[in-house]
């Protein structure tokens, strides 16, 4: 994954079509119309969520510097930042669905939030399934009438996107819980804790390295934190706050524009050895040795 920056794009970066103004939050398309949209073929993120579902082919999607090689029928799901590189088939053919957080968050979905943090998690998540031939007839069915509505909008055409959208979404995590047998959040006290523990990590981990910090954000001891997210996800609250510095400094290495002591600093650091250390310990290798092994792939 050689290359010097990290291009950040926009939802409408590369469309070649109008889009109506009430469709600015999304973009659908099939991913052999180059007609509508232009695929990327070098790292990159963007600050927007992605679906995209392939009938067939095969190749590897880099997402944060670890490859899922596939082979379809295959659906991928992206988070905004994530740097990514999908290497696929020429003949390759399927949907790309893509929509900014504010039409995610639109409506009174209840369960918005939990897709958010789970089905598009960063850290926890699946981002690149195999699908069964039923699996893949259900969501092709599903994106093909999102598809159709994109492209004949009119009156009501955001209300009825934002339905089959949230179909889609249902569709994938109950396929998700099926397959790797995740624990079903009911809608209760744990899953706000934890969703609020994962808003809280996001928002503040450039500063906050300790679990104690987030506990005393929550009002309960680090202990229940700890046994929160260990019954939940499978991993201490550490642990994920360790994992989550460790994927914003392999991003941050990846530009190459910033300094090894300026990364450090962005991240809470006041001592660059000691994030020197601490990248070393958890990675195997030093900051700088795996910028350049990085950019020498």
């Amino acid at each position: 994954m050689q290359r010097k920056h990290i291009p950040s794009h926009h939802i409408t970066d590369g469309v070649t079509v109008n889009i109506p103004t009430q469709l600015k939050e999304v973009l659908v398309a099939a991913i052999n119309d180059e007609g509508k949209i232009m695929e990327r073929q070098y790292p990159h993120r963007h600050d927007y969520y992605e679906i995209s579902l392939l009938a067939e082919g095969e190749g590897i999607q880099y997402i944060d510097f670890t490859p899922f090689p596939f082979k379809g029928p295959v659906v991928f799901m992206l988070s905004p930042e994530q740097v990514h590189l999908l290497v696929r088939d020429r003949g390759s053919k399927g949907f790309t669905l893509k929509f900014n957080a504010p039409f995610f968050s639109s409506g009174n979905d209840p369960d918005k939030q939990l897709y958010a943090h789970f089905l598009f998690d960063n850290l926890q998540g699946y981002p690149v399934i195999a699908l069964q031939p039923e699996e893949y007839v259900r969501l092709n069915a599903l994106l093909t009438l999102t598809l159709q509505e994109y492209d004949n909008a009119g009156n009501g055409t955001g209300d009825i996107l934002f339905s089959y959208i949230r179909v889609i979404l249902m569709e994938i995590l109950r396929i998700r819980r099926q397959r790797f047998q995740e624990v079903h959040l009911q809608p209760g006290l744990q899953q706000s804790q934890l969703l609020a523990f994962k808003h809280l990590l996001h928002q503040h981990f450039h500063e906050q390295h300790e679990v104690q910090d987030y506990a005393n954000a929550m009002h309960i001891s680090p202990r229940q934190l700890n046994a929160l997210t260990q019954k939940l996800t499978g991993k201490n609250a550490g642990a994920m706050i360790k994992e989550r510095i460790l994927l914003e400094a392999k991003r941050l290495l990846f530009l190459d524009n910033l300094s090894i002591k300026e990364i450090a600093y962005l991240l809470g650091f006041d001592d660059p050895a000691y994030f020197n250390r601490f990248f070393k310990k958890n990675m195997g290798i030093a900051p700088q040795q795996f910028r350049e092994q990085e950019q020498d792939r």
